[in-house]
């Protein structure tokens, strides 16, 4: 279970059998609880981390307190890298969103095997460029001045990163709720639920159990700022 677990994590995609063999005996199976944190902002980081299952949140308190989820991660995501690539402190707090199982990579043993490794530096390479283009998109939605286009923007990037195309639009594979939707966009859950029933009254979108099913994604963006 644990071999088919980590097999299936996209950054090893590119990985022989004989060469993934010769990593698995680097990775540390841990079980963390919902709302268990992780490591917090500011620590020094030891670790690289895979989500085996479940999903985390990756967030950070505003001067006031408040806290902002800036993505989450989900099954074959990693996350903790940036410390053990820069030396430097965690930027971010991550928490477990639900119970989650997680591969813990040493910083001794992601220097060592991975880094020396190109086909997976290719991967984690190919990765920190993918979540920049997310972060320029995710500032450009939290520079929308109305909460609505904030919410529209913030379900639009929900959309690229976990969305799949069925016959009536796209699917957002991720179960989330208000609360978490507004503390993505920088609002409050009572706006998230209003607008969610306008751009569903106006067939934009449709709830089903807690995911958002884009039924019309350009319409989605066509109210803007």
């Amino acid at each position: 279970m644990r071999t088919d677990l980590l097999r299936r994590v996209p950054l090893f995609a590119t990985l022989t059998d004989s060469e993934f063999r010769n990593l698995e005996r680097i990775f540390r199976i841990r079980s963390y609880q919902k709302n268990q944190v992780i490591f917090l902002e500011e620590e020094a980081g030891t670790y690289m981390y895979i989500v085996l299952a479940g999903k985390v949140k990756v967030t950070k308190s505003t001067p006031g307190g408040k806290e902002s989820i800036l993505t989450i991660h989900r099954q074959g995501d990693f996350f903790g890298e940036m410390s053990l690539l820069d030396g430097k402190t965690s930027p971010a707090t991550v928490a477990a969103m639900e119970d989650c199982k997680i591969a813990a990579i040493s910083a001794a043993d992601f220097h060592r095997y991975l880094m020396t490794n190109e086909k997976v530096v290719q991967q984690i390479i190919q990765v920190l460029c993918s979540r920049l283009r997310h972060v320029w998109a995710q500032i450009q939605s939290l520079s929308y001045s109305t909460a609505e286009a904030r919410i529209r923007g913030g379900i639009r990037q929900l959309g690229l990163k976990h969305g799949v195309a069925d016959s009536r639009g796209i699917i957002i594979d991720l179960k989330i709720t208000h609360q978490e939707l507004a503390e993505m966009v920088g609002t409050s859950r009572e706006t998230v639920t209003r607008t969610l029933a306008r751009l569903q009254k106006t067939g934009i979108i449709q709830m089903e159990s807690r995911r958002i099913v884009l039924l019309d994604p350009r319409a989605l963006m066509s109210s803007s700022r």
